[in-house]
């Protein structure tokens, strides 16, 4: 029988509730608390409407490939 992780529930986990990854997760949020390992997270990770919308002009604007993308071209949607 196989469990997976309880946070992720993508990797496996043998001897705990958590895979690895997840413990360290964990552990961060139990040293530095859940409230400000989210606030960081949403204030570095997450962008709002209005930062998407800076970054699709600017990539209208400088014609640049997203990521990973080279057949498309900006102006000939």
């Amino acid at each position: 029988m196989v469990f997976y992780c309880s946070l992720c529930e993508k990797e496996t986990a043998v001897f705990s509730r958590f895979c690895e990854s997840c413990t360290k997760l964990k552990r961060i949020g139990n040293v530095y608390g859940f409230d400000k390992c989210l606030k960081i997270l949403e204030i570095c990770c997450i962008r709002n409407d209005e930062q998407i919308d800076r970054k699709i002009e600017y990539i209208k604007k400088n014609n640049k490939k997203v990521y990973g993308d080279d057949s498309k071209d900006y102006d000939n949607k």
